[in-house]
C-alpha cells in the first residue's frame, strides 16, 4: 500500500517561501508538482510520501543553487 503523508503548516510556509512567485512552472521546475499537490499542501490533504520527498529534495536543490539554473532560462526566454 502506498504511504500518505501531509504536512505542517511550518512546512508548507518554508515550500511557499522558496516559490519566486506561485504558478504552474515554478511549482514544477521548483518543487516538482502541480497545482493540484500544491493546494493538497495547503490544504492538508494527504499526498504520496514519495511526492512529498520529491518537493523536498528539489527544494533543497533550488536553495543550493539559488534558484540560478531557472532564473537564468528565464533570461534567455524573456530576450
Amino acid at each position: 500500500m502506498v504511504e500518505m503523508v501531509t504536512i505542517s503548516r511550518e512546512e508548507f510556509d518554508r515550500l511557499r517561501e522558496s516559490l519566486p512567485a506561485i504558478t504552474d512552472r515554478y511549482l514544477f521546475d521548483v518543487l516538482g508538482i502541480s497545482e493540484t499537490t500544491w493546494n493538497k499542501f495547503r490544504k492538508g490533504i494527504p499526498v504520496k510520501r514519495a511526492t512529498l520527498d520529491r518537493a523536498r529534495e528539489k527544494c533543497a536543490r533550488w536553495r543550493i543553487t539559488d534558484g540560478s539554473a531557472i532564473q537564468g532560462e528565464l533570461k534567455v526566454l524573456s530576450r
